[in-house]
């Protein structure tokens, strides 16, 4: 009994010290020194797991994960398709053709018009997506929109900042604005983009109208684009890139004219990208014919290759930035330096639409010199003796 007694005394003693640490009897060890009391040290605290740090330039994040494809050359253009390897954003917005059609956007004079303003509203159900350099037909005047609008269903009244693109009216023609599946041509797009003032983008549309020879009373850039013989060139580009350049993979692209690098347009998936991509390669096509002078006939462009389009789009990597509030949802992210311009919409930390512009290559107006083509001459086969 007294034994039992002293086992249950040593185990209530372990216990009260605290797990880990030897105790003892004096019985045990009478008239000696007990060993060293042996202690463990303290446990660490569990480590706290930190989580990467998120990207406050989503627009390198989206560059990092594109990959250059082989480009295609058709009369003065090469285009360079790109893909993603990390599609975060797989959401398809209506464009403003689309909202348009459905009766969804309402597009209006701000209360007696406004030159640099428009109201638009969606109406609908679903976001719509409104791309900087779209051209907005009808009211006073007819205008191009300054930068990437992303509109919410049920929107409700929002300002958007735009820019006039026909100086000689300002009259209610047509009360209802709409949409021909036009952006502006590329010099204009980038220039609205970049902030230029009304003056310049005038001045552009008067050199793009006497590139082209076309004549309009009310000084209208769309009339440009109405013209047959453009209408029939600019199909031409369409269907031949149609044919050898365009695959479902691809989200954007980078674009050369005449030798040069002029920009690159880059999308959130692939379905956005195929949803606009006809409507970009005519805004470059369109000015690529312009650029094309009557003494190109018997030369050809040099075709620039992949790296050099990987090289434009890392040269996003070492340009300044800085945001700003957008009219609609997310914020835009504006882009300079490095020989850039540009800009990126995002949402939810997703690019939406992300448009670089080498500064050097867009000039408005087109009437003034522009940087020299890359060009070769053509060779030809000597003629075989008789």
């Amino acid at each position: 009994m007294r034994r039992t007694k002293i086992w249950v005394s040593a185990i209530l003693f372990a216990l009260a010290a605290g797990l880990g640490q030897a105790s003892y009897l004096e019985s045990d060890y009478a008239g000696e020194a007990p060993p060293p009391r042996t202690v463990l040290p303290p446990a660490p605290p569990p480590r706290r797991i930190i989580p990467p740090p998120v990207s406050d330039n989503p627009l390198a994040d989206m560059i990092r994960n594109l990959t250059v494809q082989q480009g295609y050359h058709y009369r003065g253009l090469t285009v360079f398709p790109v893909v993603s390897s990390r599609v975060t954003q797989p959401q398809v917005y209506l464009s403003v053709e689309e909202a348009l059609a459905r009766g969804d956007l309402i597009v209006e004079e701000k209360g007696r018009g406004a030159v640099p303003v428009l109201i638009v509203e969606n109406t609908g159900h679903r976001p719509v997506l409104m791309l900087g350099g779209e051209l907005l037909l009808g009211g006073r005047q007819n205008r191009v929109l300054r930068e990437d609008v992303l509109l919410p269903a049920g929107s409700g009244p929002v300002e958007v900042p735009v820019l006039c693109i026909e100086q000689g009216r300002w009259s209610g023609r047509v009360t209802r604005f709409e949409s021909r599946k036009s952006l502006a041509p590329f010099a204009v797009r980038g220039a609205a983009q970049a902030g230029r003032s009304q003056s310049e983008i005038w001045e552009g549309v008067s050199g793009y109208q006497q590139r082209f020879d076309v004549d309009s009373e009310t000084q209208d850039l769309q009339a440009i684009q109405d013209s047959p013989e453009i209408s029939e060139a600019l199909g031409e580009y369409r269907e031949d890139f149609a044919r050898h350049c365009w695959r479902s993979e691809q989200v954007g692209m980078v674009v050369a004219r005449w030798g040069r690098i002029v920009g690159a347009d880059v999308f959130c998936n692939a379905a956005m990208f195929r949803k606009h991509r006809d409507r970009l390669l005519e805004s470059y096509a369109l000015d690529c014919i312009a650029y094309e002078a009557p003494d190109m006939r018997h030369k050809v462009a040099v075709m620039p290759g992949r790296d050099e389009a990987e090289r434009f789009l890392r040269r996003a990597l070492r340009a300044g930035y800085s945001w700003r509030n957008s009219p609609g949802l997310g914020r835009l992210l504006s882009l300079s330096g490095a020989g850039l311009s540009g800009s990126a919409l995002v949402h939810r930390d997703d690019v939406l639409h992300g448009c670089l512009l080498a500064e050097a290559e867009f000039i408005v107006p087109i009437a003034r010199p522009m940087p020299e083509p890359r060009l070769r001459l053509e060779q030809t086969q000597p003629e075989s003796a008789e």
